[in-house]
């Protein structure tokens, strides 16, 4: 058996895998933001749940959290949790006294994704996150595509191109850089494309279903946001070619949506470029902590002991 536990800054979500990587159990609990601190108290709290639920101690543990992380010194990066210039592994590691590995959720989810989800049997496979962010990972041949400084996938912090100037307004991404992806095609940024084109404050999902009923206002955004996420799965495919591109996250939710953005991706394709597959992750929410989970089979080889 082994534990996942997906860290966000609101939520620890922790699940107990058999060797087969089947969910037994889970729970959620507030993540604790006060400090440092209580943020590992809360990480050992859950760690410690599904062991007793597994009736067995010393389980390895695997995390997925929302930032970067530094793959020799295991320093977490996240702007929404107490980290700075901490080492989340090792610190869990002299707790617990067990086998800890950390990395980015969309990671995670792409892992996950890529081995036995929507992009099993692809070469190469783009886990896309749409959400409250807006992220991705890269796996080739089932493994992570890590990177120099963990980067691959960071999709989000990407420049929006020109050819967008005067259609969609220019924002401050939190990553600190001007015009990110992010801004716009993550969930936040389709409720702002909305408030920037109709003066309504919609909520993205609101916004989705207004649309899907015909609503002109409505219909407008979500077609100028599929331009932008088209344009983005673009980026994807001119950089990266991936087999296929599996989309996570709330917007993955948006009925019809891989026919919506395969529509307009087709109008944005260089002539003669095949499309990749473009399918919504099979294990939805709960691919990322099956992601953290299987870091340590990706880090030790096919086969997950109990």
């Amino acid at each position: 058996m082994i534990v996942g536990i997906d860290l966000g800054g609101t939520k620890i979500e922790a699940c107990l895998f058999d060797h087969r990587l089947e969910p037994m159990i889970r729970r959620r609990t507030a993540t604790p933001t006060s400090s440092f601190e209580a943020m590992l108290d809360g990480l050992v709290d859950q760690y410690r749940w599904a062991c007793a639920e597994a009736g067995q101690q010393g389980l390895k543990l695997g995390i997925g959290v929302p930032g970067t992380v530094d793959r020799l010194t295991g320093r977490l990066l996240a702007s929404n949790l107490p980290s700075t210039d901490k080492s989340l592994p090792r610190e869990l590691e002299q707790r617990l006294n067990v086998a800890v590995a950390a990395e980015n959720d969309c990671k995670c989810f792409a892992l996950s994704e890529a081995n036995g989800g929507a992009g099993a049997g692809a070469t190469t496979v783009f886990g896309l996150i749409l959400g409250t962010g807006c992220g991705g990972g890269v796996c080739h041949r089932g493994a992570l595509v890590r990177g120099l400084a963990g980067l691959p996938g960071e999709i989000g912090h990407l420049g929006i191109p020109v050819g967008f100037a005067g259609r969609v307004p220019v924002l401050t991404c939190a990553c600190g850089r001007v015009g990110c992806y992010e801004t716009l095609v993550s969930g936040p940024g389709l409720q702002i494309l909305g408030r920037w084109m109709t003066g309504d404050d919609a909520p993205a999902p609101e916004i989705a279903a207004r649309a899907a009923s015909g609503a002109t206002g409505a219909t407008a955004v979500m077609a100028l946001w599929c331009e932008l996420v088209a344009e983005l799965l673009l980026t994807i495919q001119t950089s990266i070619d991936p087999d296929h591109i599996v989309l996570g996250g709330g917007l993955s939710k948006i009925p019809g949506i891989t026919g919506l953005l395969t529509a307009r991706m087709q109008t944005t394709l260089m002539e003669g470029v095949p499309l990749p597959q473009l399918s919504v992750a099979q294990f939805g929410d709960a691919s990322g902590v099956r992601g953290a989970a299987m870091l340590h089979i990706h880090a030790t080889g096919p086969a997950l002991q109990t």
